[in-house]
């Protein structure tokens, strides 16, 4: 009987895996992966290729389609039979743009004009109108640690000295990764939305090791046990002061060693799902924010078109229909470079690239500096047959680094102890520069319409799926259709599993 069961749950297993199509597009003549490549599995259901040029895909009830479509700018739109799929290899071939006699008539457009049809097309072209999206949103943090120097110059304190101060600066992680995956329906148009989210994951990285939690409760306890009775601290760095007592210090040392407890872990876990609502609603709000027609926005091509130099650079094959190519930079303190591809009929954008040329903001005083040096993006549309433009996929990614020169004081006085006030004294020099970049991505899955005025009666769900990992779990989406994780995503181990591990 248990050899029967076991026999029939594997046999299961295979036809689920059968069904599921999993392939990576290739570029036929120099093979090299085409990213963010649109497969479209049947009217308003699709996906992209990752940057990587995979794409899965786990169809409705285990029904693959009778026809895939695989399209990218620059390539022949190829269609293929999904049961055909064997070799996990897919070959788009380069398309040679031959113009077409109903595109004649606008050829001798310049790029600047072609920019203003585009702007006069917009309400025309696009899908404005209420709508179901099924969509996979992926945000992922980077952190990078380019410096950490804590210089000591004068210290009374026996075990805080420089080679401590080597040992934290060299523990520090000079690299960390994160991730936040979310499977939802978001409801609305692009002004106004509801995130329904249907299954969320978390790939965890904890900014410290467990080496370097070491050292700094080392350094702690080398702290409480100096520290005399009813002393205090003053910390000082330059103009800027702080004072800390010996009851902060040990009400701040039971908190950290403090164990929660089942009823406060349960509390962690709702405030954690509800944060996780929160934000998604917020992500997918400001994504939709940023379309290129908004005024007002931080890319501001079409909002401040005449600040911005353009240049006709070919044309390009998509969907069996040309676009200009229009290459765009900055002229008149303008802040993007980029490329746009515009159909040469109807003036829709289907594709449209930039990212800063210079800081968008800067700010230095007294040792401390940060500057928003990252905000680059993509949209992508596909035309439906009823020859309206969808958001097929939209990427946004924006950093900044900070950085810190300072001197930093640490005085312990104590005017209960006879003799000097000033018991013990630690200067440093503290040098810091650090980059975090956080990157938005946001795949369009299928896309149905919505009756007029019912966004207000959609229901938010709060039973959804949510699990934290510290290390990449394939299992988890098996069956789920996600834009395709790439090699940083599947290797993924978080720095606190690596000490574990050690």
């Amino acid at each position: 009987m248990r050899s029967f069961l076991f026999l029939f749950l594997m046999l299961q297993v295979q036809l689920l895996q059968a069904q599921e199509v999993k392939a990576r597009v290739l570029d036929a003549s120099s093979k090299k992966p085409v990213p963010y490549a649109n497969i479209i599995l049947s009217e308003n259901r699709g996906l992209v290729t990752n940057e990587e040029g995979y794409f899965s895909y786990n169809p409705k009830d285990r029904v693959l389609p009778e026809m895939i479509k695989i399209s990218s700018l620059g390539y022949e739109l190829l269609e293929i039979d999904p049961q055909k799929i064997s070799e996990e290899i897919i070959y788009l071939k380069p398309s040679t743009v031959e113009l077409r006699e109903v595109f004649l008539t606008n050829k001798d457009l310049s790029a600047k004009e072609i920019i203003e049809k585009v702007k006069e097309e917009v309400s025309n072209n696009y899908n404005f109108s209420n709508s179901r999206k099924r969509i996979f949103l992926r945000e992922s943090d980077f952190n990078y640690v380019r410096r950490f120097d804590l210089e000591v110059d004068k210290s009374t304190i026996a075990g805080i000295d420089q080679n401590l101060m080597n040992e934290i600066s060299n523990r520090i992680p000079k690299v960390s990764d994160s991730y936040k995956e979310v499977l939802a329906d978001i409801y609305g148009n692009y002004d106004k939305q509801k995130v329904n989210i249907i299954k969320a994951a978390n790939l965890y990285n904890p900014q410290s090791t467990q080496s370097l939690e070491e050292l700094t409760d080392r350094m702690n306890s080398i702290f409480m046990n100096t520290i005399k009775d009813r002393s205090y601290l003053k910390i000082r760095s330059g103009i800027i002061g702080m004072k800390v007592d010996e009851e902060e210090l040990n009400d701040l040392e039971k908190e950290i060693k403090k164990e929660k407890t089942p009823i406060e872990k349960e509390k962690e876990r709702l405030e954690n799902r509800e944060s996780l609502q929160k934000g998604s609603d917020s992500k997918v709000q400001n994504l939709m924010n940023g379309m290129f027609w908004k005024e007002g926005i931080t890319f501001n091509l079409f909002d401040k078109s005449n600040k911005y130099k353009y240049k006709m650079n070919g044309f390009a094959w998509i969907d069996n229909a040309t676009a200009y190519v229009i290459d765009f930079e900055p002229k008149r303190g303008a802040d993007f470079k980029g490329k746009l591809y515009v159909n040469t009929e109807d003036f829709g954008v289907h594709r449209l690239e930039y990212e800063n040329v210079k800081p968008l903001k800067k700010f230095r005083l007294f040792g401390i500096s940060t500057a928003d040096d990252v905000y680059r993006g993509k949209m992508i549309f596909t035309k439906d047959e009823a020859g309206k433009y969808n958001l097929s996929y939209m990427e946004r990614e924006t950093g900044e680094t900070f950085g810190l020169d300072r001197p930093l004081t640490i005085i312990e006085k104590n005017k209960h102890v006879k003799g000097r006030r000033k018991q013990n004294e630690l200067d440093l020099d503290l040098r810091l520069n650090v980059s975090q970049v956080n990157k938005l991505q946001l795949v369009v899955y299928e896309t149905e319409a919505m009756p007029a005025g019912n966004l207000n009666n959609i229901a938010i769900k709060d039973d959804f799926d949510y699990q934290t990992f510290k290390v990449y779990n394939p299992e988890f989406w098996s069956g789920y259709n996600i834009i395709e994780p790439n090699t940083a995503i599947r290797n993924f181990v978080a720095l606190e599993a690596e000490a574990e591990d050690l």
